[in-house]
């Protein structure tokens, strides 16, 4: 160890006598300082414009356009300058000949060198300490094990570069040669990842050889022993290659002998590094405050009730729009968006089953055949369609009518099945809240959601204004509730003498037509044994309600509820949540609002053993009940305080009790707009919640089942300390003070060694 050492104190001094290594540290501080006190600075000036601000520690240094990715995206120009000569400059003026003639081993000289590298990469690092305390005293509540993290990814990366740079020298006499070949060989490395996407092996091997992504986890707050490794892994390979080169000038080997050693070594490490990926043998370490890379607590607890593995089988069908996801090509991408799951599920399994079928939608508005179209899709996707099932069949294995034929991925466990489908957004896959609710699903069943029909109510299969699609029943909307965990049923009278009573709630919304006896005697029934439901008026249909509500002792107030407003119609109720809501979990966000268009009041009697509990409540200073016929597009209508009173009119009630055993739930609304499609769209009106509220009352309904509660503590570090004046004498540190001073201390010691 001494030897080694020795000739790292000698290639250090080596460095540090040659302007090279001032200037790319003198360049380093330069561009941390610039791109800290850059970032720092944007977000004082939207503190200053009012602007929230959450989460700056993984803003400021781990985001895409962040700090570490900065680092990470320069790193790779100022390594090959300094290893370009490490061994080139030894075989260029003959040196080399009195290090083999010397006592030290081809292994100490290189492992001596490349730990002069090691050392020189943590003076890089006391440069992102030093970031790191300008991030201390600019941001409030620094989250510092998150920055050690992303550090120690970077130093292993300027490790790696180094070990590259220094098998790359000793292969010419010529330094700039050697730095060109190194620049080379990491642009190889990150290429990597492309190579071979579509063969299985092969995709395996050359993913696992990739240089790109490998700090990502790291600056983001995950350490993951898959990627420590890697670095060791690679690290290992490179400074053993540079051995086995220097071994090559003492000993003579045929080439082919030289051709076996060199494949031994390479694939010994890439068999290694595949053992190390497999998910059975990775461990991980949440760097993060609120462990925000990690699964929460309520989800690694419904894991752990599996008893054995879960199967995912991925059926695309090569027409949809989301087909590309499955192809060969992009097999890792998309298997890595469930890595938060493997880690908890090692033994989970994915299959994939392209098919081709109609879309059931416009795409199917074409010239071309069936045939034709998928033929071309996989082609264009890059699957064999050999291997792509047709319309026969995938319809033996699985009915994806419902799913109209899309994307879908089927979750089997025990004989059971759910579905996990992908989505209209930016995000595009399924994320915990979905995935967990799936699996929630197969393990304990879904809350089975009634919506009753025939008579012209509220549509789930509708896209209509008035329709209950978007909220309830949309297959590619991440928040629609059948993606929460909520199975929709049409519950028709015809089909039923008894309306179910495993329903977790009955959706009775606005029917046109009345309800005859025998229809309104099931409704009863229903409600007399216990059923739950939602009941949700409209004014002028009160005689269509009230004989139901008066069997629970509520009735809805003959009327429409209007409101004062200078921008919207007077019929737009903006409904304040009640104090006693939040005993039943209804909690919105301070000042938020409902909107209820065109809502009447509900009055109720506390009889019959129901617990009554007003959940929303109109505001007493600006909403009165209007009688008579009103047209708002024609008439006149303002607020006449000799005929009105205004009033704090309940338009949300929640009744509960316990009746034949079971503990009854029941919510009246004076209004069956506020989860239409329409209005769960509105953007125009300020602190509007409605899909919020939707929430709660549905999680009420399944006992805080559904939706899956994947909320974590909400971050501390919201807050810039300093003054945007302060940060520019932070940028003169970075930019002037200390680059002067690393500069004439080169200056200085360069001087020195020349005099001497």
């Amino acid at each position: 160890m001494k030897k080694i050492f020795k000739i790292a104190q000698v290639e250090l001094s080596v460095l540090f006598y040659s302007p090279i290594a001032w200037l790319v540290l003198i360049i380093f501080i330069i561009q941390c300082g610039i791109n800290i006190s850059d970032l720092i600075d944007a977000k004082a000036a939207n503190q200053e414009l009012g602007h929230e601000l959450k989460g700056l520690t993984k803003d400021v240094f781990g985001g895409y356009n962040a700090f570490f990715n900065a680092v990470k995206n320069n790193l790779y120009l100022y390594i090959p300058l300094l290893t370009m000569g490490l061994m080139s400059r030894e075989l260029s003026s003959g040196s080399i000949k009195l290090l083999f003639s010397s006592p030290v081993t081809n292994q100490q000289i290189i492992l001596g060198k490349f730990l002069a590298m090691a050392v020189y990469c943590l003076l890089l690092v006391l440069v992102l300490f030093g970031v790191i305390f300008t991030g201390f005293i600019s941001i409030e509540a620094l989250d510092f094990k998150y920055l050690l993290g992303g550090i120690l990814g970077l130093y292993l990366l300027a490790c790696a570069y180094s070990a590259i740079g220094l098998f790359m020298s000793s292969l010419t006499i010529y330094q700039v040669v050697a730095a060109m070949s190194t620049l080379a060989v990491f642009a190889a490395l990150n290429f990597m990842s492309s190579v071979g996407q579509s063969i299985d092996l092969v995709r395996d091997i050359t993913y696992w050889m990739a240089l790109s992504g490998r700090v990502n986890n790291f600056i983001t707050g995950l350490i993951s022993s898959k990627d420590l490794i890697y670095f060791i892994l690679i690290i290992s390979l490179f400074l053993v290659l540079s051995i086995m080169r220097l071994n090559s000038g003492r000993s003579t080997y045929s080439l082919a002998t030289k051709t076996l050693r060199y494949a031994a070594v390479i694939i010994t490490v890439l068999f290694i590094g595949y053992l190390s990926s497999l998910p059975m043998f990775n461990g991980y370490y949440d760097t993060t405050r609120f462990k925000t890379n990690t699964l929460t607590k309520k989800t690694q607890d419904l894991l752990k009730q599996l008893d054995e593995p879960i199967k995912i089988t991925v059926y695309a069908n090569v027409i949809n729009q989301f087909a590309h996801l499955a192809s060969p090509k992009f097999r890792i991408y998309d298997l890595k968006q469930f890595d938060d799951y493997t880690r908890f599920m090692p033994n989970l399994e994915i299959e994939y089953r392209p098919y081709y079928n109609y879309t059931l939608d416009r795409r199917d508005d074409t010239d071309k055949t069936l045939l034709e179209r998928a033929q071309r899709a996989a082609t264009a996707y890059g699957f064999d369609f050999d291997e792509v099932l047709t319309p026969d069949e995938v319809s033996k294995l699985i009915d994806l009518k419902p799913e109209s034929n899309g994307f879908v991925r089927a979750l089997e466990y025990n004989g059971k099945i759910a579905n996990l489908r992908m989505f209209f957004d930016q995000i595009g896959y399924p994320k915990e809240a979905e995935i967990s609710a799936a699996v929630k699903n197969i393990l304990l069943g879904a809350a089975k959601v009634g919506v009753l029909t025939g008579n012209g109510e509220r549509s789930i299969d509708k896209k209509g204004d008035k329709a209950y699609q978007g909220v309830l029943n949309q297959l590619n909307t991440r928040s629609s509730l059948i993606n929460q965990g909520f199975n929709n049923l049409n519950i028709s009278f015809s089909e039923y003498d008894i309306l179910p009573l495993d329903l977790s709630v009955l959706i009775i919304a606005d029917p046109i037509e009345e309800y005859n006896e025998e229809e309104l005697q099931k409704i009863k029934t229903y409600l007399m044994h216990g059923g739950h439901a939602i009941i949700a008026g409209e004014p002028n249909k009160e005689h269509i309600f009230n004989p139901i509500l008066e069997t629970l002792g509520v009735q809805f107030s003959n009327g429409v509820l209007l409101q004062e407003s200078k921008d919207y119609k007077l019929d737009l109720i903006q409904a304040e949540i009640s104090d006693q809501a939040n005993d039943l979990g209804f909690i919105l966000e301070e000042k938020s609002v409902v909107s209820m268009p065109n809502a009447m009041a509900i009055t109720f009697k506390d009889t019959l053993g129901f617990k009554v509990t007003p959940i929303l409540k109109t505001n007493k200073n600006k909403v009165w009940n209007q009688t008579g016929g009103v047209n708002l597009e024609t008439d006149t209508v303002v607020f006449n305080p000799i005929k009105n009173n205004k009033l704090e009119a309940v338009v949300a009630l929640a009744l509960n009790r316990t009746v034949q055993g079971r503990h009854q739930k029941i919510m009246i609304f004076g209004d069956a707009d506020f989860m239409s499609n329409k209005e769960m769209s509105r953007s125009n009106l300020k602190n509007k919640e409605n899909y919020k509220f939707v929430e709660n009352t549905f999680k009420w309904f399944s006992n805080g089942e559904y939706p899956i509660d994947t909320t974590r503590p909400k971050p501390i570090d919201n807050k810039i300390l300093i003054s945007q004046e302060k940060i520019v004498w932070i940028k003169a540190v970075f930019i002037g003070v200390l680059p002067v001073l690393l500069l004439l201390c080169g200056i200085y010691i360069l001087m020195k060694r020349k005099r001497n």
